[in-house]
């Protein structure tokens, strides 16, 4: 992502109630904000194409082709 929003944090994270309600467990929603964390800002991202991959990759998990 270019311009101005590509320097800004990221939105808030979902509320933990409502990953707890997407069947996370208290354990792994710890690991993701900690992961998050290590990513605030996009530009955290290697390239664009990895950015892709990991949009990919989250509709995989979406769409329940990647099991928990």
């Amino acid at each position: 992502m270019s311009g101005p929003m590509s320097v800004q944090p990221r939105p808030n994270a979902p509320a933990e109630d409502a990953l707890d309600q997407a069947g996370f467990s208290r354990e792994e929603i710890s690991q993701l904000r900690r992961l998050r964390d290590m990513y605030p800002y996009i530009e955290y991202v290697d390239s664009r194409n990895q950015w892709h991959r990991l949009r990919f990759v989250k509709w995989l998990y979406t769409q329940g082709q990647i099991p928990k």
